[in-house]
């Protein structure tokens, strides 16, 4: 056999892997919820609050765009007039805000719990 034929075997092992693990972690989620449903309230809380966050940057995120933004759309041969631009717009400056959101909340979190642990 040829170095690319080893290489495509590999590479189709690997995503054959990866394909078992996903299943596997699904799966074994999805037992464990059955077997302990209070997991399944905490789960849910989670998604929720994230859901509450994305909500807040998609509000917040602007839905028209600068000179710059409209530039950079053209010269992808992307309409920024057209309908769909604006909604991904909003949708990535939802996602950025987000992001940004959890970026603070979780610095702030570890600052809290590193000061608290010296008090202590």
């Amino acid at each position: 056999m040829s170095q690319e034929q080893w290489i495509d075997i590999g590479l189709y092992g690997s995503m054959i892997l990866i394909g078992v693990a996903i299943v596997a972690a699904i799966g074994m989620n999805i037992a464990n919820a059955i077997s302990n449903p209070k997991t399944l309230v905490k789960g849910a809380a989670g998604i929720g609050l994230l859901a509450i966050v994305f909500l807040i940057g998609y509000s917040m995120a602007p839905t028209e765009f600068g000179a710059s933004t409209a530039k950079a759309l053209e010269a992808s041969s992307i309409d920024p007039d057209g309908e769909s631009a604006g909604n991904v717009y909003k949708l990535v400056g939802g996602a950025m805000t987000t992001t940004l959101i959890l970026v603070v909340i979780a610095v702030v979190g570890l600052i809290y719990s590193s000061v608290s642990r010296i008090i202590r």
